[in-house]
């Protein structure tokens, strides 16, 4: 246990441990180009960034989305998407972040909303399965907010909220963590403007390894 009392830490995958930020707001310009829609720009992205997906796509267009333009945005998005992961790494200190959490003696999972199947085959290709104790990415429908999602996690690893933290890259990450009752630190990974994370009144750092040190406190 740290002198935090944490035990425990769950990181995000997308925009966290993968490095995909940059391929996920590409893959949005893109699906809305290919519609024939206003131009979305990084800034933009960034700005009005949230969950659920629909609801983003709503906020980026300035009105509601019409059904049959959602799926087509949707399928834009997956083929733009699955074009860029193959090029796609690890964050650049995510390894020593999961090597430094094991040797302060804590315990590792991954929870995602990207599909399950999917996260477990990433998880092997990068050989993180030795650092973990639990993956959990979407079963089934998408849920939207990683709420519920966080609860169930932490009742299957059979954790008390108040000793996990959460090491996230968004908004939705910080509040599922304070409606759960864990703690939250976020990674600016660029998903999300400054200005949105901070508003969220947990710490946010640059690296994954500063992440940490919250709950490790600075390195010696």
């Amino acid at each position: 246990m740290t002198p935090g009392g944490i035990t425990h830490v769950v990181w995000d995958w997308n925009g966290t441990l993968f490095d995909d930020a940059d391929a996920l707001i590409a893959s949005t310009i893109e699906a809305f180009a290919r519609q024939g829609l206003p131009p979305v720009t990084p800034e933009r992205y960034r700005a009005l960034h949230t969950q659920p997906i629909d609801a983003f796509y709503d906020r980026l267009l300035g009105r509601t989305v019409p059904a049959p333009l959602r799926a087509a945005l949707h399928a834009a998005f997956h083929d733009a998407y699955l074009c860029r992961r193959p090029g796609i790494g690890l964050a650049p200190d995510a390894l020593a972040a999961l090597r430094t959490a094991a040797r302060a003696g804590l315990t590792q999972s991954v929870l995602s909303m990207h599909p399950h199947d999917v996260l477990a085959e990433l998880i092997e290709r990068f050989a993180l399965g030795p650092h973990l104790v639990r993956v959990d990415g979407q079963r089934g429908a998408d849920a939207g907010h990683k709420r519920d999602h966080l609860a169930a996690h932490l009742r299957a690893l059979d954790r008390p909220p108040g000793a996990v933290l959460l090491v996230g890259d968004s908004v939705d990450d910080a509040r599922a963590a304070a409606a759960v009752g864990t703690r939250c630190v976020l990674y600016a990974s660029g998903l999300h403007s400054g200005t949105a994370l901070r508003a969220e009144g947990v710490p946010v750092t640059r690296t994954l390894e500063d992440a940490l040190a919250v709950a490790l406190g600075p390195a010696r």
